[in-house]
């Protein structure tokens, strides 16, 4: 009895203590699970911050750049471009730094290892010059020469990083080929590295120069090495790179921290968060921050490639893919010059590798096959001669950059990506009064899944870029361009006037209601000007300031269809969303269609017909325009691409459904009116010319001034007015001088 007893309170005894000993383990296990997630919080939350810091130490650097004026040199122009921010006399300041420092085009030898020719290309395309005709000189033939030849095995790599900026023929292609093999051949098997003097740089450069060639044999599992690779022997727990077995380049340094940053980013890596699952690791992107590389009194080139580092890591965390470099995988170039990869023969699958929340993924289309492609040329509707344009390749970039500032009339969202979900909005703007409209860098319009017509934008006031609906809905140009001959001040805290066009020397304050007379609107890059009667400037912002009175010729105000010509009689133009009246006016000869001003001169309008040119036909009888704007529900539509480029930049670019049986011209009109183009022409059908869009205008008859059109890279035989579209065609105008 006493035993039972015994047993019963021990196994009382015993219950009670599994309770409190389970209850015990699941407390500290809710506690550990909470830890945890704390601590993912606390990465996540650094990974955010870092975002934020990024797009602030990016405009750092800009800033500071900017500040050098004529001495911008090669990879000052390149982080400019990137950055959206710069302007014609920096981009030219560049193009002069370039002739004189790159050995080759100034009349020297190769360089020190190709870095001033590696340089000098990515300079070259990002402000739409051609590299094989730099003033008659082929630099690309140069760097190939070398390539053949390689002098050291840094020469390897920034030959191959040269070459893979686009494609240039097959002579370049062999010898990218040539490169890769060599450079993957020179990786150590045992670790995964390339040895060099300095084994942190020239692996990072070679990590970037591969991932500019990802469809090359090889190249998959040699960069999934690589990266495993660095994780293990270079990543510090502060976030950099260091080498230990080397005792004279082994320490960490600022240069190889940024490289190594540019090209894990490259590579597909998240620089954003640490590369191993510990929380006492940093983001390599915040031991850049952290080091201030970006500030005044630093090396011009330290502030040069951490900016660079940064934008490529940006680039990759909102969803690009490969290195910046490979100018046809960002749109993020304000001249956005037809550089284009082929794609690779046959599928090729991305390399993937995953070391702890760090996962590589690399676009096996970013770089180009061994084949090349030729330009499409077109011929003068006066003369035959081929037209000479910095384009390298016929194929255009998919994504081309329409490069104009605007601002929002209505409530928009912003997404992280072109998938407009829930879980993808970043941020909702509501509606503003005009004064307090938040404005908009337009760096590119494409259709997302879900068929809507989107622009990729960039918010001017907190540098955050993402995608948004697009259309005279949603947003309006934020600068005029139209000839504006009076305006009134309506900033609370009035306007400044200025004595230079980029608004330095100050001369007066304007107070918020007066009244100023306007000579002319001045385009100065994304933002234009106002010179007054009185010679000087002032914004062209309309945030800023109302156009009280424009010439009619050049009226800012759309009917509701489009007016139908005989010989182009009658001026349309579309609303500013500015104040002005509508209004229609007759000017003669010259039909004008002014679509809401633009920031920059956006161009291209068609050459119509070549016979035109010299000398066109007037109709007696009216011809109605088919309406491409708004075709009928009923009615069959077609879609058709529309790219118009001048002085080597692509101004506007897109597609646009018109009418079946509509002609190229009716999609030019259709286009010129959603992209807010002002259009001049004259005639109509088979006579149709067009004569000029926002100040590029054709010369007098007999010139070789004036617009091409072409039709999927052939010039019909036809005036555009009396070329019927199919489905899909693509249209390219180009303006010659």
């Amino acid at each position: 009895m006493k035993r039972k007893k015994f047993l019963y309170w021990f196994s009382i005894v015993l219950g009670i203590f599994l309770i409190f000993s389970s209850g015990g383990n699941s407390s500290r296990a809710d506690a550990a699970s909470r830890a945890d997630a704390a601590s993912r919080a606390d990465v996540a939350s650094r990974a955010d911050v870092a975002s934020d810091a990024v797009d602030s130490a990016i405009s750092a650097g800009l800033a500071e750049i900017a500040q050098k004026g004529p001495k911008i040199d090669a990879w000052d122009a390149t982080c400019l471009v990137f950055g959206d921010r710069i302007t014609d006399s920096q981009a030219q300041y560049a193009y002069e730094s370039i002739l004189k420092n790159n050995d080759f085009l100034s009349g020297g030898s190769q360089g020190l290892n190709g870095i001033s020719d590696v340089s000098a290309v990515n300079g070259l395309v990002a402000i739409g010059k051609d590299p094989t005709n730099v003033n008659g000189k082929n630099l690309v033939a140069n760097i190939v020469k070398d390539a053949n030849n390689p002098a050291s095995d840094y020469s390897i790599v920034n030959d191959l990083e040269a070459l893979s900026t686009g494609s240039y023929g097959q002579a370049s292609e062999t010898a990218r080929t040539s490169l890769t093999k060599k450079l993957i051949g020179m990786q150590d098997q045992k670790t995964g590295l390339w040895n060099g003097f300095d084994k942190v740089d020239y692996t990072a450069r070679a990590i970037l120069a591969l991932s500019m060639n990802t469809n090359q044999p090889g190249v998959a599992d040699a960069l999934n090495t690589a990266v495993k690779a660095v994780i293990n022997h270079f990543y510090q727990k502060n976030g950099g790179f260091a080498d230990s077995s080397n005792t004279m380049y082994g320490a960490e340094n600022a240069y190889n921290d940024v490289t190594m940053t540019n090209a894990l980013a490259s590579a597909g890596v998240n620089v954003y968060a640490p590369l191993k699952d510990k929380t006492d690791y940093i983001a390599p992107v915040q031991r850049v921050l952290d080091q201030h590389l970006v500030s005044a009194g630093n090396h011009a080139m330290l502030i040069q490639q951490a900016t660079l580092a940064l934008e490529q890591a940006r680039f990759t965390r909102n969803g690009g893919k490969g290195s910046i470099f490979a100018f046809n995988q960002t749109d993020a170039a304000k001249y956005n010059v037809t550089v284009s990869h082929d794609a690779p023969a046959t599928p090729v699958t991305p390399p993937t590798v995953t070391n702890n929340n760090v996962t590589v993924v690399n676009n096996p289309a970013s770089s180009s096959s061994a084949s090349s492609s030729s330009a499409a040329t077109s011929t003068s509707s006066s003369s035959s001669v081929p037209i000479s344009t910095p384009t390298v390749s016929g194929k255009p970039v998919k994504k081309a950059s329409h490069r104009s500032i605007v601002y929002a009339l209505t409530t928009v969202k912003l997404y992280r990506s072109s998938n407009f979900t829930k879980s993808n909005l970043t941020k909702t703007y509501k509606k503003r009064a005009r004064i307090n409209r938040p404005m908009f860098l337009v760096i590119s319009q494409q259709t997302n899944k879900q068929g809507h017509a989107i622009y990729r934008v960039k918010d001017m006031n907190s540098g955050k870029t993402g995608y948004t609906l697009s259309g005279s809905k949603y947003f309006a140009h934020a600068y005029y361009s139209a000839k504006v001959t009076r305006i009134k001040v309506i900033n609370p805290k009035g306007i400044n006037e200025y004595g230079k066009v980029n608004l330095t020397s100050k001369k007066r304050h304007v107070k918020k209601n007066a009244s100023l007379s306007v000579r002319k609107v001045v385009n100065y890059g994304l933002y234009n000007r106002m010179q007054l009667t009185n010679g000087r400037y002032i914004t062209a912002n309309k945030k800023l300031i109302l156009a009280t009175k424009i010439k009619k010729s050049s009226q800012n105000t759309r009917p509701s269809t489009p007016t139908a010509t005989t010989t182009g009689t009658s001026t349309s133009t579309p609303p500013t969303n500015s104040g002005s009246t509508a209004t229609t006016a007759t000017t003669g000869t010259t039909t004008t269609t002014n679509n809401s001003p633009s920031a920059t001169p956006t161009l291209p309008v068609a050459l119509t017909n070549p016979v035109a040119l010299t000398n066109p036909v007037a109709l007696t009888n009216p011809v109605a325009l088919t309406n491409p704007v708004t075709p009928s529900n009923d009615a069959k539509t077609i879609t058709t691409t529309i790219s118009i480029h001048a002085d080597g930049a692509t101004i506007a670019s897109g597609s646009i459904k018109v009418s079946s049986g509509a002609s190229a011209f009716d999609a030019l009109q259709a286009f010129a009116q959603q992209q807010g183009l002002a259009l001049t022409y004259k005639g109509s059908g088979a006579t149709t010319y067009v004569t000029g869009i926002n100040g590029y205008n054709a010369g007098p008859a007999g010139t070789m001034t004036g617009w091409l059109y072409s039709v999927n890279g052939t010039v019909p035989g036809s005036s555009m007015g009396a070329y019927t579209l199919k489905d899909g065609d693509s249209i390219s105008m180009t303006y010659n001088k």
